[in-house]
């Protein structure tokens, strides 16, 4: 079975984390996983490791950096191959959904929690782009 090499969710809340990674390891649709609960230590890993995610899970309200400040700061990264990011929120803000629309680097934004159901189905839809 097709698998994503390395997903990278950034959420300052260390229990969604817990619960994500339990999801993650759950629907086997992945073979290494990197959470993070600071939009700057996943900027130091992105900027130093040769290995890219593919995709990036990320929440918008965290303190230090948010969401959006994160966002500012990977679009100036240089990158080859550079992730799907999708916006991993608690947010009912209209104004969130609306904000990611118009960023070109968010491919979605959808509400926590992560569901099985939803990795498997981005595994799939991935899969067949790219074939």
């Amino acid at each position: 079975m097709e698998k994503f090499n390395l997903l990278m969710f950034i959420d300052d809340d260390y229990a969604t984390n817990c619960y994500h990674e339990i999801i993650a390891e759950d629907s086997n649709v992945a073979n290494n996983m990197r959470f993070f609960q600071s939009a700057n230590n996943a900027l130091d890993f992105l900027q130093t490791d040769a290995q890219n995610p593919e995709v990036i899970f990320l929440d918008v309200n965290m303190p230090e950096v948010n969401g959006w400040e994160f966002m500012e700061k990977f679009g100036g990264l240089n990158m080859v191959n550079r992730p799907k990011v999708i916006m991993l929120s608690t947010s009912v803000n209209p104004a969130d959904k609306m904000k990611s629309e118009e960023n070109q680097l968010i491919s979605e934004f959808i509400n926590k929690p992560l569901t099985e159901e939803y990795l498997k189905n981005l595994l799939h839809e991935t899969s067949k782009v790219a074939v």
